[in-house]
């Protein structure tokens, strides 16, 4: 039987899944979180207050920027954003390999999509670039990616929980609206994709069992139109939905 033009065409139309990085497609958690406070405590005893859960309690999704910002000007402390974040970074590339982890599925789910022919990738995170492209080539996952698919919050004009990353990373991919899929981890980054009128999968798979009804619970309230704790599912879920749509326009 002859396939007509237009379903050759709804077959190969595809859509961009957006991933956040960290907590999403790596577990950078206790990394990062980690070396902020490793770095805040070369810079006063003051700031020692700071260990690794404080880090993550207070500032988990923020710009490090702003985070930074917050607190110079809550100790007065004599010291440039440019200069705390250096000191990150150095403590992130000291540590990275004992610390940085693997989540579950994502390679296979993130192989089983671009298998699937009906997709497309890209990355947008709050976090810096050199340090989102690092994660990636770490755990192995920038096959997936390149430079020009790797978006960070430098590039617009505000970070999430604005939409303007989103619709960035969108745009310079060549999608918009209902070709959207976002995943993320974090509420402030749920909270951009639903200002950006996408589709979002919220993901607790790189939370701990501690935390994972409370993260669970807070990607509900920030309005994701599901929220999966396995990451293989998000895959499987996004793959059946585009069958599905292909079937119902067939």
């Amino acid at each position: 039987m002859m396939v007509k033009e237009d379903e050759i065409e709804k077959m190969i139309n595809k859509t961009l899944i957006i991933f956040d990085c960290d907590g999403t497609l790596v577990d950078t958690e206790y990394l990062s979180s980690y070396a902020y406070a490793a770095a805040l405590h070369k810079i006063s005893d003051t700031l020692k207050i700071y260990d690794a859960a404080a880090i993550e309690s207070e500032f988990k999704g923020m710009k490090m920027f702003q985070s930074i910002q917050i607190l110079i000007d809550r100790y007065d402390l004599d010291i440039t954003v440019p200069a705390v974040i250096d000191g990150y970074m150095e403590q992130v590339t000291i540590h990275r390999a004992k610390l940085q982890k693997n989540i579950a599925g994502v390679k296979e789910t993130l192989e089983a999509l671009q298998s699937h022919g009906g997709f497309e990738f890209c990355v947008a995170s709050n976090g810096e670039q050199e340090n989102v492209i690092a994660s990636l080539e770490h755990a192995g996952l920038m096959q997936y990616f390149n430079q020009d698919t790797i978006f960070n919050a430098s590039m617009v004009a505000e970070p999430k929980p604005s939409p303007l990353l989103f619709l960035h990373a969108a745009e310079k991919c060549g999608y918009q609206g209902q070709e959207c899929i976002v995943v993320e981890d974090t509420a402030i980054g749920t909270r951009a994709g639903k200002a950006a009128n996408f589709y979002v999968y919220g993901t607790t798979a790189c939370a701990s069992a501690a935390h994972k009804k409370d993260e669970e619970i807070a990607l509900h309230k920030a309005k994701a139109d599901i929220v999966l704790d396995n990451f293989m599912h998000i895959g499987e879920d996004i793959i059946a939905k585009k069958t599905k749509s292909y079937l119902m326009s067939a």
